[in-house]
């Protein structure tokens, strides 16, 4: 029947990246960014894995969007980084299909502070556990969760998120 034929082959395309270390070029969201690999220059999109932050895009924001990016911005962006390659998985989109890249970054700068542990310990972002795919940092970041729960941080708070005004100065006024 042929079922399983490519089963061996959408395993060695998803864990064909490794470990590396590279530099912060671009934060996307609380919980994904792009770096560059030291060495080729590669640019690798991660998304940080077992966490969730809440949702930031041009039209909408989730409460917290807006300051879970800024706080991963101001934290990684430009600094040199390790990341642990914990998982990938092949994604279906309108197009076809993406391969999604989730790790551990680690700030080598700071003595390897975990990202994602630190947004989970600022409340911008909440644990996201899988039954197959979990960062084996768990323990750390369930850890950082349960400060930011305990002290009612953001997400976890019952306050009304602050209100995000922008004064876009580049759109046409016509």
């Amino acid at each position: 029947m042929g079922i399983w034929k490519n089963h061996v082959e959408e395993e060695k395309q998803q864990n064909n990246i490794e470990d590396f270390t590279g530099k912060v070029v671009e934060v996307h969201s609380g919980d994904c960014l792009t770096i560059e690999k030291d060495g080729d220059f590669k640019l690798v999109k991660i998304y940080l894995a077992s966490i969730k932050a809440p949702k930031l895009t041009n039209d909408t924001s989730e409460a917290y969007g807006w300051e879970s990016k800024e706080s991963l911005r101001k934290l990684a962006i430009g600094k040199k980084v390790k990341v642990v390659v914990e998982y990938s998985k092949v994604v279906p989109i309108k197009s076809g299909e993406i391969q999604m890249n989730f790790g551990s970054v680690f700030l080598t700068s700071k003595n390897d502070k975990n990202v994602a542990a630190a947004q989970l310990e600022r409340g911008l972002a909440k644990s996201n556990l899988h039954k197959d795919q979990m960062s084996r940092y768990l323990e750390d970041l369930l850890t950082a969760e349960k400060k930011a729960i305990d002290a009612k941080l953001c997400l976890h708070s019952k306050r009304e998120p602050p209100k995000i005004i922008f004064n876009d100065l580049i759109s046409n006024t016509k």
